[in-house]
């Protein structure tokens, strides 16, 4: 069993309560369908890092009348730092070895993790947490240390202030949780519903209230003083309550998700005062649910907590692949949970343990005794400093890492006639955001041609203009993941998602809401392709429908979207001559509304509309119906789901789902369902659609529109 480094009781209810956070961290870096909330157990870590931090400084206070800061921070120090040093390290090895064109970027986020600012990096530069494609960076974790270090530094400060010049506790608990309400005010106020809400999200004014609230739970109920010896029913309310906190923590795991307008609007106070709850419980010695939680598999990975937090996020970035449209691949995720494990305890064994208990102090005492051992031990150092320099100098040789040119990209298949472009899952992020900083700024949308611009503006090669020659009637060649029958299809699946194997988690979630609302997103109106896609939707394998009418007539019809419409632009205006197509690179929900007053200003609204959006983040039930319902009188609303690799997809579509249950001259088109196991249609970002992807995905569009 661990003990503490000084003095305090060991809790083993903790360690526990810590196995179940991460576990819950891991689950949601995985996308496992049962854990959308698991982003909440770094809540859980920062009512517990808020209460043991306290704990542990107003214990000192009470034995020595002052709080010992170079103390407290070296010993943080100690604890944090060598791993953290050690999975860098790894870490950037590994990408200089496997893929150094992710070298440029990930230099930033390692000197952002060194200096403990990774958050406020992350804020500054405007990188999502949840809205960003491409590969995410394998430190993209960190900001919730960051968190935590910014804590350390500051609170000791003012907690010392509060000892010396208060003198009642309810004086220093008032203060807490004043802070405490400040922060949760700040971050309702901020959050802002439909979108991206990495900025309160990271934000360490926005999170301090879960680190406070541990921390008030401190002043009043310190672990030194809990009496061991507690009454049958006094043990028994505290279980009760313990097990209510629990319960309610594993619930909001269970049921909520990082896009609820309720998280952020008093979700998250919730949690934290749920966790504190917990934390009391398994805090007292005579606690039943200490013993519980404290059970020897829970500690042993409760106690590598830390490591397994560091390690599990770059081990699954590192080794998922770019383009994944078959669900979780449970093997894969397995090995990944174990490597993270074994890398985390490997950690623990010979770094962290070590140095925890005073292992520099030991290995440095005799070389401070011995002159000839110092000089020695400054040969050895001088000699690892050199082997370490020119093992650094060689890698920047080999790969190049000082030269000034771009890092290698992957580029987009370029071919004479086709929708070509060179342009890396990066840089396509950066445009997306650029692009959404500026729509928000001057309130306007733009056009499907704008984002031509601005693509051409970053080195990329737009996709033909509607004039150009692009056969969409012959053959289409997928690659080889799927038959050429099934892409050539045309395959359009409206109404609710069908049960198809290896689908991902959220089949299963718009499947139930499909069968709630009875297939109602299926238009009154007989309508042969209407009909023909119902026939095929009831299959399990999509048939081949009608071949598309290529020169159908598009004059009426206005399809509205993101960047995935803007690759699909000129395969639409091919097969529906007159349509009007207003794509924008980066587009939201949010945004979309003066959209629509544009294009009725012009009279370019027509009576059959295509809403396709959800690639750039997650949007609400009521923001959907609103949106909708300004569209006016029309004849005909296609909705277009969606596939995107990010944790809002599975929202998105349940939310388009129940939406268009509500709109009985609604077309559900089911992307998500079509692009199953259709890899080789995405470029690397595994979002946006190369010229195959495009031209099936225009003719899914082009299919659901009533002639």
């Amino acid at each position: 069993m661990p003990k503490p480094i000084k003095d305090g009781r060991y809790m083993a209810g903790l360690d526990g309560l810590r196995a179940l956070a991460v576990l819950a961290v891991i689950a949601y870096h995985l996308n496992l369908s049962w854990a959308p909330g698991g982003l909440l157990g770094v809540g859980v870590f920062f009512v517990l890092s808020g209460y043991l931090i306290t704990d542990l400084l107003i214990a000192q206070w009470r034995r020595n009348a002052r709080i010992d800061l170079k103390d407290f921070w070296l010993r943080r120090a100690r604890r944090l730092l060598p791993a953290l040093f050690v999975m860098l390290v790894a870490v950037t090895a590994y990408i200089a070895l496997s893929d150094r064109s992710q070298l440029a970027s990930l230099k930033e986020d390692v000197l952002a993790a060194v200096f403990y600012v990774s958050n406020w990096w992350y804020i500054f530069h405007h990188v999502s947490y949840f809205a960003r494609f491409g590969p995410p960076s394998p430190l993209r974790h960190l900001w919730s240390l960051a968190v935590e270090e910014q804590f350390y530094v500051l609170w000791p400060l003012m907690l010392a202030l509060m000892l010396r010049f208060l003198p009642k506790k309810w004086q220093w608990v008032g203060i807490t949780l004043a802070l405490a309400s400040a922060s949760a005010v700040a971050m309702g106020v901020m959050y802002q519903p439909g979108t991206d809400p990495s900025r309160v999200y990271y934000g360490t004014d926005t999170r301090a209230f879960a680190l406070l609230i541990g921390a008030a739970l401190a002043v009043v109920w310190p672990s030194q003083s809990l009496n061991p010896v507690l009454s049958r029913k006094a043990r028994v309310s505290l279980d009760l309550i313990g097990g209510v906190g629990l319960l309610l923590v594993m619930l909001m795991i269970w049921k909520t998700n990082q896009y609820e307008v309720f998280l952020y609007r008093g979700g998250l106070v919730v949690l934290s005062v749920a966790s504190a709850i917990l934390v009391a419980a398994l805090a007292h010695p005579a606690s039943r649910m200490n013993r519980l939680l404290g059970f020897k598999p829970l500690r042993w990975l409760g106690v590598r907590s830390y490591g397994i937090y560091l390690w599990h996020y770059p081990v699954i970035v590192l080794t998922n692949p770019p383009v994944n449209t078959t669900g979780i691949d449970v093997p894969r995720a397995i090995l990944q949970v174990a490597a993270s494990i074994v890398l985390a305890a490997v950690s623990w064994h010979f770094v962290e343990n070590p140095i925890r208990h005073g292992g520099l102090q030991r290995l440095w005492k005799p070389v401070r005794q011995h002159k000839s051992l110092r000089r020695v031990h400054r040969q050895r150092l001088l000699l690892g400093l050199g082997t370490a320099f020119g093992s650094v100098a060689l890698t920047a040789v080999v790969y190049g890492v000082g030269q000034s040119t771009p890092a290698a990209v992957s580029s987009r298949a370029v071919s004479p006639g086709t929708v070509s472009g060179m342009m890396s899952a990066r840089t396509i992020a950066d445009v997306t955001q650029e692009s959404f900083m500026a729509e928000s700024s001057t309130g306007k949308g733009s056009t499907g041609q704008n984002s031509t611009g601005m693509l051409r503006a970053h080195g990329v090669t737009p996709p033909p203009a509607a004039s150009a020659a692009v056969p969409v009637a012959g053959p289409i060649d997928p690659g080889t993941d799927q038959s050429q029958t099934d892409l050539q299809s045309g395959v359009v699946l409206i109404g609710p998602p069908q049960p198809t194997g290896g689908q991902p988690s959220s089949t299963s979630q718009l499947e139930r809401t499909a069968q709630a609302n009875q297939g109602q997103t299926i238009s009154p109106k007989a309508n042969p392709i209407r009909a023909a896609a119902q026939s095929s939707a009831a299959a399990t394998r999509p048939t081949p429908a009608a071949s598309i009418q290529a020169q159908r007539s598009g004059i009426g019809v206005t399809a509205i979207g993101d960047s995935v419409m803007v690759d699909a632009a000129p395969y639409l205006k091919q097969l529906l001559p007159g349509i009007v197509v207003d794509g924008q690179v980066g587009r939201q929900l949010i945004q979309t509304p003066s959209v629509i007053s544009q294009l009725k200003a012009q009279g370019e609204l027509g009576s059959r509309v295509i809403i396709e959006l959800g690639t750039n983040g997650p949007f609400t039930k009521e923001q959907l119906v609103s949106l909708l319902q300004s569209l006016g009188p029309v004849k005909q609303i296609v909705l277009v789901n969606t596939r995107v690799p990010r944790p809002w997809q599975d929202v998105v579509n349940a939310t388009i789902s129940q939406v268009a249950a509500t709109f009985p001259h609604a077309t559900l088109v089911n992307w998500y369902a079509a692009s199953a196991g259709k890899n080789s249609i995405f470029y690397p970002d595994g979002v946006h659609l190369n010229p195959q992807g495009a031209q099936f995905y225009a003719s899914l569009l082009a299919n659901a529109v009533e002639p």
